[in-house]
């Protein structure tokens, strides 16, 4: 997460800025970390409507999209945490919880990995049930559950604070880079689990809340939890879409699964080294298999083409593992729209990577393609 807030400084705000200024809406089609969508909505005041098949995704873009003032107040917060510390206070497990977080660094890794997992908080903490004493120490999971829990009522502090809740455990998840498996507990990846389980997870999330709150958008736009061809099926002349598809030949699901569970706040039985969800709660898309890529992209494409939006398109420029090529997705376009291409340097998620084989973050070349429609 995270590369399209460096390309936007870095070749791609620019490309956006040129396209917006004839632009009516935007449709962000696979909003992500919703950095485009926040971008759009504060600096160029043009309606957005985002999407992506992960509700952490929209949960992202609704927090700042879907508000048109910035909330200067934060008295609510204090309410809400005052919430969810009685919630965990009130636990039997609370002080054991909070002594075994004080001693994560006086120990062995293999020992407080061990003892983690002696605690058991019951159904009712979900998240912890699933993910604690691996993404998350005990104490950090019963954070998140409580807070999870207690979230205010009102539409805008909800999505703001949920927003929040969820970057906040991206950064504080003992996973390289996603959360397609913990680190280990060994004398490799232990080290770096203990120093993830010892952030302050309460506070990086009034950090966060303090950097969103005062975001907004200067037309009120929409997030939504939904297949990009069918937000593409509302586009008209005028609108700008944006798309950002997965290059991932791995449904995208196996890598935030953990944000995706905070976003719904429910899981089912996890399984496997990753504590993966059962696969019928974890979204799939058309894009991510090679079976299936090409066709859907050429799908996508054939229908904003025939309602007459413009499109921007970022893609690696080399082969992706879902099978697709910048040269593929050029030929494309090219098909449906005029092209403008631009190449921007970036660094982005392997997804997978290890120093092995090949490195968590990867210099890369990723095309812009700027597109309008054939007349």
């Amino acid at each position: 997460m995270g590369s399209k807030r460096a390309m936007l400084g870095n070749g791609l705000g620019e490309a956006l800025g040129r396209s917006l200024f004839s632009a009516n809406r935007v449709l962000d089609l696979f909003t992500g970390s919703a950095a485009v969508a926040w971008h759009v909505a504060e600096k160029h005041g043009k309606e957005v409507i985002a999407c992506d098949l992960q509700q952490y995704s929209t949960v992202l873009a609704a927090s700042v999209i879907e508000r048109t003032e910035a909330i200067t107040d934060f008295a609510w917060v204090d309410t809400w945490f005052r919430s969810a510390r009685a919630r965990i206070a009130g636990h039997r497990d609370w002080h054991a919880l909070k002594n075994h977080q004080i001693r994560l660094g006086d120990a062995d890794p293999a020992y407080v990995a061990e003892e983690a997992r002696t605690f058991d908080l019951g159904d009712r903490y979900p998240i912890s049930r699933a993910y604690g004493a691996h993404y998350f120490s005990p104490w950090q999971s019963a954070w998140i559950d409580a807070l999870r829990t207690s979230l205010p009522m009102d539409p805008a502090y909800y999505y703001v604070g949920l927003a929040a809740l969820i970057q906040a455990a991206s950064r504080c998840a003992a996973s390289p880079g996603h959360t397609a498996q913990p680190f280990k507990a060994n004398n490799t990846a232990g080290p770096f689990l203990i120093e993830a389980w010892q952030r302050d997870l309460p506070s990086i999330v009034v950090s966060r809340l303090r950097d969103i709150a005062p975001r907004f958008a200067k037309i009120r736009g929409q997030a939504h939890c939904a297949d990009a061809l069918a937000i593409a099926d509302q586009a008209k002349p005028g609108d700008l879409a944006f798309l950002d598809p997965p290059y991932s030949g791995v449904h995208y699901s196996r890598f935030y699964h953990v944000l995706e569970t905070i976003a719904r706040g429910r899981v089912g039985e996890v399984a496997g080294i990753g504590r993966y969800p059962p696969i019928e709660e974890r979204p799939s898309s058309s894009f991510s298999m090679k079976t299936t890529a090409q066709k859907a992209f050429d799908e996508l494409l054939a229908l904003l083409a025939l309602r007459g939006a413009s499109v921007i398109i970022t893609f690696p420029a080399n082969k992706a593992s879902n099978g697709i090529s910048g040269d593929d997705v050029k030929e494309l376009a090219a098909e449906h729209f005029r092209i403008e291409e631009e190449k921007v340097s970036s660094r982005f998620s392997t997804l997978g990577g290890d120093t092995k084989h090949r490195a968590a973050r990867q210099d890369a070349h990723e095309l812009i393609l700027t597109l309008s429609v054939s007349h």
